[in-house]
C-alpha cells in the first residue's frame, strides 16, 4: 500500500513539473519583446544566402523538394538577389526542361499539365491538393480527399498532424494565385486558417520546422502584422551558426546527438541545419525585409 502511495505522490510530481515547465515555456514564448530591426532581418537573410551557397552542389542534386525550389525562387523575385536567382536557374537547367512535369506550373504559372488521378494518388495528400490548385483540374477538383481540403475545417480531424494548416494553407493560397475557385470562400478559408495558424504559434513553443512554417505562411499570406515580435526573435536565435536552420529544438547537448524536441515530440537525434527550414527560413525573411524597407 505504502509504494502505491509512492508511485501515486511521484506520478503527481512529475505531472506538476511537466505542466509548469509546459507553462514557462508557453510564456516565454508569447513573452513581449522587440521588434526585430530592418538590419537584424537582412543580416540573418545574408547568412541563410551563404547557407545554400555552401551547400549548392548537395542541394542540387535533390528534385524531390519541388516546393523548396519554388521559395527560392519566390525569394529571388522578391530581393532581386543573384545569388538565390543564380541558384533557382542551376536547379531550373537541371529539372525543369521537362515540359510534361507535374509540377511545371508550381514555377510556371502560364503552364498547364493535363494530370489524371492515378498519377498523383500515391503523393500525400496535401501534394494532391497543390497538383489541383496548379491545374484547377474539374476532375481531380471532385476527388473527395482533395475536394475536402478547400474545407477551412479539413484540419480540424487531424490533431496529430502540425503541418496540416500550413500545408492547406499553401494550397489555398495557389488557388487563389491560379484564380480556380470561389474568391469569397477562398478568403474565408484564408482568414481561418491564419487564425488556427496564430492559436498553433500561441500554444506550440517548439521551435521546431513546423514553427518557421507557420510564421512564414503568415507573411506569404498578408498576415505578417500578426506575428508577435518574440515569434520572429524565436525564429532568429533558432538560425544555426552555420547559417541554416535545422527541424529540430535542442535541449540538452549529449556529445554529437541532442535531447530534441521534433514535430512528433521528444527524442534523441543529432542537430544538423537542412534544406526544408532552411528554405522556409530564407523565404520568410525575404518576404520581411522588403515589407519593412523604408
Amino acid at each position: 500500500m505504502k509504494s502505491v502511495r509512492i508511485l501515486v505522490k511521484a506520478g503527481l510530481l512529475a505531472g506538476l513539473t511537466g505542466f509548469a515547465a509546459y507553462a514557462y515555456m508557453v510564456w516565454n514564448n508569447n513573452r513581449p519583446a522587440p521588434q526585430p530591426d530592418q538590419a537584424q532581418l537582412v543580416a540573418a537573410l545574408e547568412r541563410s544566402i551563404k547557407w545554400l551557397e555552401t551547400n549548392q552542389i548537395a542541394l542540387l542534386s535533390n528534385r524531390k523538394a519541388p516546393t523548396l525550389w519554388y521559395f527560392i525562387q519566390k525569394a529571388g523575385e522578391l530581393t532581386g538577389d543573384p545569388r538565390l536567382i543564380n541558384l533557382f536557374r542551376h536547379h531550373e537547367e537541371r529539372f525543369l526542361v521537362n515540359r510534361f512535369d507535374l509540377w511545371r506550373p508550381l514555377f510556371y504559372p502560364e503552364s498547364w499539365i493535363p494530370v489524371r488521378y492515378e498519377n498523383i494518388a500515391a503523393l500525400p495528400d496535401y501534394n494532391r491538393h497543390f497538383i489541383y490548385a496548379l491545374t484547377c483540374d474539374e476532375d481531380l477538383g471532385q476527388e473527395p480527399d482533395i475536394s475536402a481540403q478547400n474545407n477551412s475545417h479539413f484540419c480540424d480531424s487531424k490533431p496529430l498532424s502540425p503541418a496540416c494548416a500550413t500545408h492547406q494553407l499553401m494550397g489555398i493560397r495557389l488557388l487563389q494565385r491560379n484564380e480556380c475557385g470561389n474568391e469569397e470562400e477562398l478568403q474565408y478559408t484564408v482568414q481561418h486558417l491564419q487564425q488556427r495558424i496564430r492559436r498553433q504559434l500561441t500554444w506550440d513553443p517548439r521551435i521546431v520546422d513546423v514553427y518557421i512554417q507557420r510564421a512564414l505562411m503568415l507573411a506569404e499570406s498578408g498576415a505578417g502584422s500578426s506575428i508577435k515580435p518574440v515569434w520572429l526573435q524565436n525564429v532568429l536565435d533558432a538560425q544555426r551558426a552555420d547559417g541554416g536552420w535545422g527541424g529540430l529544438d535542442p535541449l540538452i547537448s549529449l556529445g554529437s546527438r541532442h535531447l530534441v524536441f521534433h514535430p512528433a515530440g521528444i527524442g534523441i537525434r543529432p542537430v544538423n541545419s537542412d534544406f526544408h527550414a532552411t528554405a522556409q527560413g530564407v523565404l520568410l525573411l525575404s518576404i520581411l525585409t522588403q515589407s519593412t524597407r523604408p
